[in-house]
């Protein structure tokens, strides 16, 4: 990964697309989930993690990887089509799993369910297969980071968790938690392309009515932040340039990349 910036107020943003376009954006990953329902459903009742990892994953780098709330998914989906639309490679996770814990629940139906007893579970293995598919998707998210050059956290009022302590921030997701983290840790790269050298140095690494329980995450810091408004000004400041380039069949998704940067360039750490 090249960098990270957290996209402040998100969900004001009220951003929109096609939906024709959104449903094929959403309809190319499906396979997958098709696929870890085979591997976790197989005869031997066995969880071939490195074939899950291979298989649920795209292994062709991504450009920009989307960090979001479940809450936020048709948003992010329409952003991403936005991105895609300008010659870049969006990966949004919840396109390849969906809803992990509906996911989960299939499963448990056909794996852990007590015989004669509807809606009633062996405690032991609902927890096994949620703590064994939870860390295989976690390092399977991390890989996805790695070989991305921006991750963008979508900030929005369903991410947080409201607090009555002042000056702390807080979050409800176990997965934005965790992919923030490993963004502060993940080995910082150069770009592979060359243009904007002084701008990529610039901004290289730097210092229903029964609920289930919830942990709330303090919110890890990100490295730089933008307004979502910005960022949609971005977008449409290169939306000619990113068009040419497709039109002549040469997709450049560092159009957008070198823009997003040069906004990024004064006055963006936070």
């Amino acid at each position: 990964m090249h960098l990270d910036a957290r996209i402040t107020n998100f969900d004001a943003l009220g951003i929109h697309a096609d939906r024709s376009a959104i449903d094929t954006f959403k309809s190319r990953s499906k396979h997958r989930l098709v696929k870890i329902k085979e591997y976790i459903l197989n005869d031997e009742n066995l969880i071939d993690a490195d074939a899950i990892a291979k298989d649920l994953f795209p292994t062709e780098k991504a450009d920009v990887f989307l960090s979001h709330t479940h809450q936020d998914h048709d948003a992010v989906v329409a952003l991403a089509v936005q991105l895609q639309n300008l010659g870049l490679k969006v990966f949004v996770d919840s396109c390849v799993w969906g809803d992990v814990y509906t996911l989960l629940q299939d499963v448990d139906k056909i794996r852990s369910i007590i015989p004669h007893k509807p809606n009633t579970y062996y405690y032991e293995r609902v927890t096994r297969t949620a703590a064994s598919m939870y860390m295989i998707l976690n390092v399977a998210l991390q890989r996805m980071i790695d070989q991305t050059e921006l991750l963008l956290f979508l900030d929005s009022k369903a991410v947080r968790i409201d607090d009555y302590v002042e000056g702390r921030d807080y979050i409800g997701s176990p997965w934005i938690f965790s992919e923030l983290m490993f963004a502060q840790m993940v080995r910082r790269r150069p770009r592979d392309v060359a243009s904007l050298e002084s701008v990529a140095e610039t901004v290289g690494r730097t210092m229903d009515s029964a609920l289930p329980p919830t942990a709330r995450f303090s919110l890890p810091d990100s490295s730089y932040a933008m307004a979502a408004t910005d960022l949609w000004q971005v977008i449409d400041d290169v939306r000619v340039p990113a068009a040419a380039a497709i039109v002549e069949g040469t997709p450049d998704g560092t159009i957008f990349l070198d823009a997003f940067y040069r906004k990024l360039k004064t006055g963006a750490l936070e």
